[in-house]
């Protein structure tokens, strides 16, 4: 899951589950988590172990931060959507 984001991305997975809060990983990493929130029923804090231990609260925060984002920008949502199916077809 995380590797197709990160490929989409062009980051590392490990840069998703890393400390860096540089625009280029933060943003994949907040659709990944937005991702994982939407096609999975993992906890936030479940998903925030996956992404190097973070806080249920970030994922919240990620999850709010994408939603409000594909509001804006009418690019994003599909996008997203095409990750999800990749997602869905690589597992």
């Amino acid at each position: 899951m995380q590797r197709v984001v990160a490929e989409y991305f062009n980051v590392t997975p490990a840069d998703l589950k890393g400390k860096k809060r540089t625009k280029q990983v933060t943003f994949p990493r907040q659709v990944a988590m937005y991702i994982i929130r939407e096609i999975t029923d993992y906890s936030t804090t479940e998903i925030g172990l996956e992404f190097g231990g973070r806080d249920h609260t970030t994922v919240m925060h990620s999850c709010t931060r994408i939603e409000d984002r594909m509001k804006g920008d009418p690019t994003l949502e599909p996008t997203v959507g095409e990750l999800i199916r990749s997602v869905k077809e690589s597992r």
